[in-house]
Formats: structure tokens, sequence, C-alpha cells
């Protein structure tokens, strides 16, 4: 089956209406994939009271934060203990990409899965109904057709039709549980996704306009939300994560998301802001590239566009004030903005970081860049 666009159900407290949901999609016997501390701490766990009785449900989190090869097989093991006809993804970007992986890979042999992650066909189909509900303001995983998962320090891309659920409950209720880093850690993802989103190579007039409309939202709330989260900033984070959710559905990421996963898998820094650490860098070589810099299918024009809606949804008097800007505004959200200060502090730590980027996120970059300039790019940041 190829799934429809996803029917969104938006507001606080629609997370109880997600069993009713779910049994509305024929679904008897249900797997519940969650976060190990978020689906109680957030309140979601709560909605299983609301699951008939003539409903079979499993809970399910026996996953890492970034989830590997290895939690998939685990999963897959409950999967063929249970046989669900529905998953449930309720949770960060690694639960909710969890239950995609669980949905698409389903069958998928033990001995194949390694192959199957990394040079798998497109995942189109799913035996499965999908269901996600996002506890944080910031992956946008509910509104993407990919899920990442990691094969030793790779990370590989599981894509298709099949990764895009039936349905999304957003509720930004459940948002408001996390520490003030998550907030601002998870936040700063969405804010990336958007601005990436804006110069991808792969964007179009949609993917843009979505983009513009949830950097508007998430800027608007994104201090408040971290320092004292209120419904009025809730919703403005729930709305505009989802939004740039849905544009990097279409566009995809670029640079600073292709340099951030060898951070995360290495030293640990959590994925928003990982993504954060080098963004501003970027954005600084960005507004100083000359169109002999960028991609041959990038048009100039298009791009110095990009790079000024940029520059105004974060307050820059113009593109080159962008970078300073964005990384004033992490410093001001609780996240420290060097290299340094997350434990990459040599020379050859940095030039690892550029040999591990991700290719293919790097091809969607409309500036190009070498290896040595990348690891140039990374010094600036430490």
């Amino acid at each position: 089956m190829s799934p429809r666009r996803p029917v969104v159900r938006y507001g606080r407290g629609a997370i109880a209406s997600l069993p009713r949901l779910v049994e509305g999609l024929g679904a008897t016997r249900v797997l519940v994939v969650h976060g190990a501390h978020s689906f109680e701490a957030s309140g979601a766990s709560r909605m299983m009271e609301s699951f008939g009785r003539r409903t079979l449900v499993h809970r399910w989190h026996d996953f890492s934060p970034n989830p590997a090869v290895d939690d998939v097989a685990r999963g897959l093991d409950a999967v063929r203990e249970l046989r669900p006809d529905a998953v449930v993804g309720v949770g960060g970007g690694s639960a909710m990409d969890m239950a995609k992986l669980l949905c698409v890979l389903d069958g998928v042999p033990r001995a194949d899965l390694e192959d199957r992650v990394r040079t798998g066909p497109a995942a189109d189909t799913r035996r499965m109904k999908l269901v996600l509900a996002p506890t944080t303001s910031g992956s946008g995983s509910e509104a993407t057709h990919f899920a990442v998962v990691y094969v030793g320090d790779a990370k590989y891309s599981v894509a298709g039709a099949g990764l895009l659920p039936d349905a999304a409950v957003l509720d930004p209720a459940l948002t408001e549980s996390g520490t003030p880093h998550q907030r601002a850690a998870s936040g700063v993802d969405a804010i990336a996704q958007g601005i990436e989103s804006l110069w991808a190579v792969g964007g179009d007039d949609e993917s843009r306009g979505l983009a513009r409309r949830g950097l508007r939202l998430l800027l608007a709330g994104i201090e408040d939300f971290v320092a004292a989260p209120h419904a009025g900033a809730a919703r403005s984070m729930a709305v505009g994560s989802h939004l740039v959710g849905r544009a990097i559905n279409r566009s995809k990421t670029t640079g600073a998301h292709a340099l951030s996963y060898r951070m995360t898998s290495r030293y640990g820094v959590s994925h928003g802001h990982a993504v954060a650490l080098s963004l501003g860098a970027f954005l600084d070589a960005h507004a100083h590239a000359d169109a002999s810099d960028l991609r041959t299918s990038v048009r100039p024009s298009e791009y110095r566009r990009a790079l000024d809606d940029i520059a105004g949804v974060l307050g820059a008097s113009g593109p080159a004030a962008s970078g300073a800007r964005f990384v004033a505004l992490g410093r001001r959200i609780g996240l420290p903005m060097r290299l340094a200060d997350v434990g990459v502090r040599t020379e050859p730590e940095v030039r690892g970081l550029a040999a591990a980027v991700n290719a293919e996120r790097l091809s969607n970059n409309p500036v190009r860049f070498s290896q040595d300039e990348l690891a140039d790019l990374l010094m600036r940041c430490s």
C-alpha cells in the first residue's frame, strides 16, 4: 500500500483522540513505540486508557537515542511476536523514526537488514498502518518520508512513500515537559531545517513557502519556549516545526545536517545542537559565496533571494550578519556554540568530522565545498 497525504489532528489534549483514530483505521493489534522517559513525562501515556478492550496494545522502547540497526532488529522481533496491524510512534525524532523503520522493514531477515539499510530500494510499501505523535518540537519526522538509522558510526537514511504516516497527532502540550536543553536542541533543529530548506538545491516554491511560514513561528516562539514554556509558545513551536518538516520532506537538508551525524555518534552531541554548531559558519560562507561557487543547477538570483529571506526571518541587517545572529540566538537559549565546548578540540578531530560528512546531504547544499574547505569552515567554529 502507498499512503495518502497524512491526516493531521491538532490541539491541546489531542493525544487523547489517538486511540480512536488508530481504531478507526481498522487496527485491533497495536504496537506503541515510544521514548523511554518522554512517554510518561509528557503525559502521552494517559492516552493508553482510551484504547478499547478489544484492542491488543503492546508498548516497546528498547532502542538507543540515535537508533542503530541492532535496535531495529530488536524492534522487528517485537513485530514478529505481536503481528500488529498498526504501529504508533510517540516521542521525539528517534521514536518516530523507529516506528517508521519497523513498518517498512517488516519481513526483512536479520541477515539482510544492514544491506537493506545501506543499498535497498525505496521503501514505498508497508503492511501496517502508521500513526505518529511528536512529544518534541523539532524533528518534523511526522511529516517526512525518510528515517535515520546508524550502522556503526555511519548514518543512513531509509526513504520512500511508505514512511509517511496515515495520520499525525500534534498536541503542543506534550512538548512542554522536556528539559530546557532538550527544548533548545529540538527547537534549533527545526530552525536549521527551515533555513536549509530555503537554500536547498532540492527546494521548490512549495518547500520554500512552508519553510518561511514555519521559521516565522519558530523564531517568534523559541526563546519563551525554552525559558518558560506557555501555551502560545508551545503552539508556535509545534506548528512551526511541522511546517518545516513538510518543507524538508520536499527539499531535504543540506551542509549543516551533513556534518552533524558524526558529532552525534562520536561525541554524543544531541542532534539539533550538532546541527547548530556549524550552521552559523555555513551562513557566513554562503553570504560570501559568488556565482562560481554555486552548483550548476542553482540560479544565483534564486540563491540570493533565499539568503535575503533568511536574513529577514532572523532579523539580521543582511546575509553577512545572519551567521552572527544565529549564533547569538543559540547562546541565548543556552546552547554552547563552539566545537571545543563539546569535546572537539584538535585539528585532527575537526578534519575527522569533515572526512565523515554525509555525501548525500552535502550534495544538496547550494555551495560546493571540498573536504579541506569543510575542515576550514569547522575550524572557524572551534
